[in-house]
């Protein structure tokens, strides 16, 4: 028998720690979409990949091709999705499609009873709402059976849903969706709402292409959203989620959703345009949050929306920095209610396009002690009747001992900064030009 020697030891102690285990220790699997792929998956074969990962997660590669869903992937801890790319498709198989009720849907049925069936099928996930049960209050059932104008669930509704309050059914769903998880990524692919027209819809955001609720540690990079009949990409609740290098364009909804609590997130060197709403919308109790490095133009509301909503005190403790908004309906920014945020360094060019001469740059609503500094506002649209942006900075409401300065401010056709409230808050070196200069003197 060969004599161990010194240098022998670190393989010894490995293998007999193998031994004394019982097994050696699994490597982190990877399983390959395709291999689950099989006609009539409504979900094309990815949930059986995920599902086929153990407990402990990995990646489930998700090889070039399209791959056509027509309800949710559910994701868990651990789980890593792989595309390659723009060549890697998840499409909704179905046309976008939006019922009234016909009769009252209570909690606890498993049936409702629609205006009509046409084009909706059995295995499908839709979701019922109304306008007095929606968001958190929609239910999300996948239809069993179809009969004459019924449909038939798998799962109980959570609420009552009044045709009288417009109870309707539509056949959306988030193409990735997680609750109460952690470790995810996703990363690399595209997702295909295939919505053709926004008009008539209703938007909800627990229908966002990617859905996260209570997730934490978890990473979104390099995924294209596109005509979603919802948000994009949506983060509620959870900790320390990251966002980065994404395009989310033509959304029905916002292109960027983080809301109801979630902190200590980061959506950078993203792209948010030609969405229905805001191309990023703050929601209800965001904290220690950075958004920074993104372009939100040509969307339907403001650049970056909603910063301040929601909850005792809103949004606060958010970093938006270094952000290029420009060209979207309403305000380039816009602080509405909380406090104690940082708007700092971003240009905000040529906005208020939906109801030119209304909405300023940055719009400081109902606002307090935050700082806005460093900012560039303007327009150069030319000649003056063009002009959309009416102010560089705004300051109106109750908003109160906020500091703005050293931002430059030129070429509206209201002012630079304005407001009824400005003696409420500190104002110093902010320039104000009339005409902007690109080419300086």
């Amino acid at each position: 028998m060969k004599k161990l020697c010194p240098a022998d030891w670190p393989l010894f102690l490995l293998l007999a720690s193998f031994l004394i285990a019982g097994s050696a220790p699994a490597a982190a699997l990877t399983v390959n979409a395709a291999d689950f792929h099989k006609p009539g998956s409504p979900t094309a074969g990815l949930q059986e990949a995920v599902d086929a990962l153990p407990a402990a997660g990995g990646t489930v590669f998700i090889p070039a091709g399209t791959y056509e869903i027509s309800r949710s992937v559910i994701l868990r801890s651990g789980v890593q999705l792989r595309g390659e790319g723009e060549h890697t498709v998840i499409a909704r198989s179905d046309a976008c499609l939006q019922v009234p009720l016909k009769a009252l849907a209570k909690k606890g049925e498993k049936q409702v009873t629609v205006v009509s069936a046409s084009g909706f099928k059995a295995g499908a996930e839709i979701t019922v709402r109304s306008d007095s049960s929606y968001g958190w209050w929609c239910t999300h059932p996948i239809i069993t059976r179809i009969s004459g104008d019924v449909l038939y669930l798998y799962r109980e509704l959570t609420h009552d849903y009044d045709p009288a309050a417009r109870g309707l059914v539509n056949n959306f769903f988030p193409a990735f969706y997680a609750n109460e998880a952690e470790l995810i990524r996703i990363e690399d692919l595209v997702i295909d709402g295939r919505m053709e027209k926004r008009e008539g819809f209703e938007n909800d955001l627990t229908l966002s292409a990617v859905h996260f609720r209570d997730v934490r540690d978890a990473r979104v990079a390099r995924v294209h959203v596109k005509r979603y009949p919802a948000d994009g990409i949506s983060v509620q609740i959870g900790d320390n989620v990251t966002v980065t290098d994404c395009l989310s364009e033509r959304n029905l909804g916002h292109g960027y959703h983080p809301g109801t609590g979630v902190t200590s997130g980061s959506w950078t060197n993203n792209v948010g345009r030609f969405n229905g709403w805001d191309g990023l919308y703050f929601c209800h109790r965001v904290r220690h949050t950075t958004v920074s490095g993104n372009r939100f133009h040509d969307n339907g509301w403001n650049g970056i929306g909603g910063l301040g909503e929601g909850g005792e005190g809103g949004d606060r403790y958010n970093v938006v920095s270094g952000n290029f908004c420009s060209n979207n309906a309403q305000s380039g920014i816009q602080c509405y209610g909380g406090g104690n945020n940082i708007v700092v360094n971003n240009v905000c060019e040529n906005n208020s396009k939906g109801e030119p001469g209304r909405w300023p740059g940055i719009l400081v609503e109902n606002t307090f002690s935050s700082v806005i500094s460093g900012n560039r506002c303007l327009d150069f649209q030319m000649p003056d009747s063009a002009k959309t942006q009416g102010w560089g900075i705004l300051v109106t409401g109750s908003s109160r001992d906020n500091v703005i300065t050293g931002n430059i401010l030129s070429g509206h056709s209201k002012g630079g900064l304005g407001g009824e409230v400005l003696d409420r808050n500190t104002l110093a070196d902010n320039n104000t030009l009339p005409e902007h200069q690109p080419a300086g003197m």
